[in-house]
């Protein structure tokens, strides 16, 4: 190595950087004052003009979110109410229909008394008809017969004793005999 070299490479290093320019990462207090200065205004800017953008944003749906919330509790409130009135409104319903229908079956049941009581009673007034319409035929018919068995009584007599009775004598014979023939 020449001398030059030699006394370039001894020269300490802090020489070295002092005979240079001043470098970014050297250490002045201009440059401090300037970085605060610089870091005070970008922190001012941005707060002004990013920060309380932000936190409005964040604080406006952070109340988006537990307004949601509360509404979402209350909803599911407002369901199980629902729910439980749905229920007893169900149950209400139901008792009711049922109450409805027993009363319903028991007013069949007495129209159905009522129509056997009233079936009954057509019966027994039919029976009582028929039966005086048997009686009445029954009359009728033992009248003709005890007339027909006079008449043959008389007609047998007249027979048997033929020219000796007179017409009023058979008519009051005849008469006779069907008063005292009953076919009961």
């Amino acid at each position: 190595m020449t001398t030059e070299t030699q006394a370039v490479t001894e020269q300490p290093v802090s020489e070295h950087h002092a005979s240079e320019a001043p470098g970014v990462l050297d250490f002045s207090g201009q440059m401090v004052v300037l970085t605060w200065v610089a870091f005070a205004i970008a922190a001012a800017l941005l707060g002004k003009f990013l920060w309380k953008p932000i936190l409005s944003f964040v604080e406006a749906r952070e109340t988006e979110i537990k307004d949601a919330l509360e509404d979402a509790q209350k909803a599911r409130q407002a369901a199980a109410t629902a729910d439980a009135e749905a229920a007893k409104t169900r149950e209400t319903a139901e008792r009711e229909a049922r109450a409805y229908a027993e009363e319903q079956a028991a007013v069949t049941r007495q129209h159905i008394a009522q129509l056997e009581e009233e079936a009954r009673e057509a019966i027994a007034q039919r029976k009582q008809v028929a039966e005086a319409q048997l009686d009445a035929e029954r009359e009728a018919a033992l009248r003709r017969l005890n007339e027909r068995a006079g008449a043959e009584i008389a007609s047998a007599l007249e027979r048997m004793l033929p020219g000796m009775l007179t017409e009023e004598q058979r008519q009051s014979y005849q008469e006779k005999i069907a008063a005292d023939i009953r076919f009961r």
